[in-house]
């Protein structure tokens, strides 16, 4: 009886380990501010001279994100931001784009797209595109 209440006791030790190293996940503006994390991004790889901006807002079902370029919306969809041991990281998800977007971009836009944000930079790539922003 001992010995598998030491098992039991072992396995409780490892299960709430891996528990504590999950990531947690902001659910507000307001929390992702008080962990110093931008909620504002600049590209600085725009070789058009429109640089795009990325704004995170809070919504009624969570964390939303909107992407401008020379000020006409792009981009919409939902965000999370999320810390853990290691990194701080975002996620773009259900993203929809506007008639803004050329059609070609339109078509090879990934809903999805994440990245570690490090020193205030975040690297998004997919379907032929890549940008860095800097968080303002």
């Amino acid at each position: 009886m001992a010995l598998t209440n030491l098992k039991l006791l072992i396995c409780l030790l490892i299960l709430s380990d891996a528990t504590l190293a999950q990531a947690k996940c902001f659910r507000t503006v307001s929390e992702i501010k008080a962990n110093n994390v931008r909620t504002r991004w600049r590209e600085t790889t725009a070789d058009d001279g429109k640089p795009m901006t990325i704004s995170i807002t809070d919504g009624a079902q969570g964390l939303l994100y909107s992407a401008k370029k020379a000020g006409v919306l792009w981009l919409t969809g939902n965000v999370s931001v999320c810390l853990s041991e290691r990194a701080t990281e975002i996620t773009l998800s259900n993203t929809q784009a506007t008639s803004n977007v050329p059609m070609l971009a339109r078509l090879a836009l990934p809903s999805t797209q994440s990245a570690q944000i490090v020193n205030d930079w975040i690297k998004l790539q997919g379907a032929g595109w890549a940008g860095t922003f800097i968080g303002q």
